[in-house]
């Protein structure tokens, strides 16, 4: 059996990568009713995770963009057929909302830190 990979967000340290994906994912329907994330550890562990998956990702920069928000919204999405997903989406000091997957960031970010950039 494979070895868990920990990762740590925001000085937050998880036993493995779906443990870290778990946390965020489990708090999208709270996001979802509550409104934009803007400030607080939430956001800190947010803004953590996404900066370090743009960093490691090139085509993602953050280009002088400011992160002032995190939102949930469904997005649809075709897996065989159309369906609604809820989705964290990030909005940038120009207005811009970008949806973003927390699941790829997490393993983009375990994979930069491992030397293994190259692999999504």
């Amino acid at each position: 059996m494979g070895r868990s990979t920990k990762v740590t967000i925001r000085g937050k340290e998880f036993a493995s990568k779906t443990a870290a994906v778990d946390y965020f994912m489990d708090r999208r329907e709270e996001i979802k009713a509550s409104g934009p994330v803007t400030e607080g550890a939430f956001f800190d562990e947010l803004v953590d995770l996404y900066s370090r998956y743009c960093l490691a990702s090139p085509g993602y920069e953050l280009a002088g963009r400011n992160i002032v928000a995190f939102v949930v919204d469904y997005e649809l999405r075709q897996n065989g057929q159309y369906a609604q997903h809820l989705c964290y989406k990030v909005r940038f000091s120009n207005q811009e909302l970008r949806p973003f997957s927390v699941a790829n960031a997490v393993t983009t970010v375990i994979n930069a830190e491992s030397g293994q950039a190259d692999k999504p």
